[in-house]
């Protein structure tokens, strides 16, 4: 999954321009993933695109729901043309000539265009490797978007998380019409996924249970967390009007498959509440179960996602028609009951960990899951993501991913996101080849920029209240200093806060009302003393610099 361009058609979209076509960089490093960098000061819009980027493949995956009426199918309040590459099992081209070495093999993909005017149907086309022209596609085109589209926000961007609730009230009305008639599995044909305080617990028992176990143990290592020991699943299958739940077949076959990977498992009425109560005591039978019954890390989460969506039946049906017509520029979240968590379908609770406390006397303890950090459970969320996610052409967007990360995560961040997407590596460990996904990254961390060439990297700037971006131009953002990458792309001239920056001001300024000599050389030897206060830093080292070259213009004149 590569982006290419897109362009809003009617309206503009927050800060984006209408009828301007937006276009991206497509990097072909099959070493490395796909990562785009949006970097700027807030308020720049960075992070309208990937709102815009939520509302486009919101729209397009109700347009394939069947539960969908004609008029919204239509999308009066959207039009945008977007096109983009995705992995459709092309044949790998080798290069020839001057460019010809081992490295230089790329799968190239198909690209997509898909066009959907204001009030109008979408249409799909694709042009495959080496044809000139793009052809329509009418049948089956669902198979032309992201195998999946995943948003995370690291605060309370409502605006990005919107359309993902919102789906959520579709997928479950989908659920609501198929009932028992419906063979399939519900989480099994969903594309798009929020990241939420819910979806944590869920990413972190999928990867403890079923993750690889190379790339795990890198996960472990980092967080510092040895190993799972126990948690508890709570089914109560009794909706907001005290009526038991209708499940269709395959919900409840991996309702069984949970209870056969318990330790112990329990069923029992208080009052008319109908609790199924499953313990899990974790050794490598219980996880060698839930590798029979679920195959991999993704497979379980898929199951936990459904399971959490059956908590919509505490929402009364009119709410939940209501929660459908909401416009799209309300604050979603806001909306949602709150239903007492103890009433939950679906709950995970009760995670323990084994964790070490003190590396050096190698000391550890058993803590709940939840006792770990705000940066913890962020490192958990993203890069447990992308380890668990392991299908081709998925699409990442990421809203400040690193915001709760210390200086050393978010100096590897980027390396870890290309670790855990490796398919495969060399003698030595280090990467060869990783997952063609995409990942779109807003940030205003200059080590993340740092490991990011400069096409992947786009500075934002707001013209006229008009969002604006481009590749840095002056510099190579790959491997280039902190200092350099403040300068260039947050437009941060001095390498020391604000604060101690006008402590050193002042200093300076205090020679210029100073014509004695004499007085000059008793502040001089004053400043020197002062400067003893401040950590080293290049302000610290010009004054210096500047108390030498007035010493010697003194010097000389005597």
């Amino acid at each position: 999954m590569k982006l290419i361009r897109v362009k809003i058609l009617g309206d503009g979209f927050r800060s984006l321009a209408p009828n301007k076509v937006y276009e991206f960089n497509v990097n072909d490093r099959t070493d490395r993933l796909s990562t785009k960098i949006f970097a700027g000061l807030n308020g720049s819009g960075k992070s309208n695109f990937l709102e815009l980027f939520s509302e486009i493949f919101y729209y397009l995956e109700i347009y394939h729901l069947p539960s969908v009426n004609k008029d919204e199918r239509k999308g009066k309040n959207i039009g945008f043309e977007i096109e983009y590459y995705l992995p459709m099992a092309e044949p790998t081209i080798v290069l020839t000539g001057a460019l010809a070495n081992e490295n230089n093999i790329i799968e190239f993909d198909t690209h997509i265009k898909i066009v959907k005017p204001l009030g109008e149907f979408p249409e799909f086309s694709v042009k495959k490797h080496g044809e000139n022209d793009f052809t329509r596609v009418d049948n089956a085109t669902n198979a032309l978007l992201p195998s999946k589209v995943i948003a995370y926000t690291s605060g309370q961007n409502e605006l990005l998380s919107n359309p993902y609730y919102k789906l959520k009230y579709h997928y479950f009305k989908e659920f609501e019409k198929r009932d028992k008639e419906y063979d399939g599995e519900l989480a099994d044909n969903h594309r798009l996924f929020f990241l939420d305080y819910n979806t944590n617990f869920s990413i972190f028992l999928a990867n403890m249970l079923l993750a690889d176990k190379a790339k795990l143990e890198y996960l472990k290592k980092v967080l510092v967390v040895n190993d799972l020991q126990s948690f508890r699943i709570t089914l109560n299958m009794i909706d907001v009007y005290k009526k038991a739940i209708p499940i269709s077949d395959e919900l409840s076959n991996n309702i069984e498959k949970l209870k056969l990977c318990a330790t112990t498992w329990v069923e029992k009425q208080v009052g008319k509440e109908h609790l199924l109560v499953l313990d899990y005591l974790v050794n490598d039978a219980c996880k060698a179960a839930f590798e029979f019954h679920f195959g991999n890390a993704f497979g379980l989460f898929n199951v936990f996602y459904e399971l959490e969506i059956l908590n919509l039946f505490l929402v009364k049906k009119d709410v939940r028609s209501l929660m459908l017509r909401v416009h799209k520029t309300y604050n979603f979240s806001d909306e949602l009951p709150k239903p007492d968590p103890s009433r939950l379908v679906f709950r995970i609770e009760k995670i323990w960990i084994n964790k070490t406390v003190d590396e050096k006397e190698k000391k550890t303890r058993n803590i709940y899951y939840k006792a770990l950090s705000d940066g913890e459970h962020q490192f958990n969320e993203i890069i447990g993501t992308i380890l668990m996610m392991e299908q081709e052409g998925c699409l990442f967007l990421m809203d400040e991913p690193d915001t709760h990360f210390n200086p050393l995560w978010r100096a590897k961040m980027i390396k870890m996101l290309n670790y855990v997407a490796g398919v495969s590596f060399d003698s030595d460990g280090k990467v060869t080849k990783v997952r063609n996904q995409e990942i779109i990254i807003t940030t205003h961390s200059p080590f993340v920029i740092s490991d990011s060439e400069t096409q992947d990297v786009y500075k934002f700037e707001k013209v006229d209240g008009v969002v604006e971006y481009s590749n840095p131009t002056h510099i190579e953002t790959y491997g280039a200093s902190i200092g350099l990458i403040l300068q260039e792309i947050f437009n941060r001239k001095i390498s020391i806060s604000d604060l101690a920056n006008y402590d050193i001001d002042e200093l300076r300024k205090a020679f210029k009302e100073l014509k004695d000599p004499a007085l000059i050389m008793e502040k001089i030897e004053e400043t020197k003393d002062k400067l003893l206060d401040f950590g080293e830093s290049m302000e610290k080292f010009d004054l210096y610099s500047f108390l030498r070259t007035l010493e010697k213009e003194i010097g000389s004149k005597r």
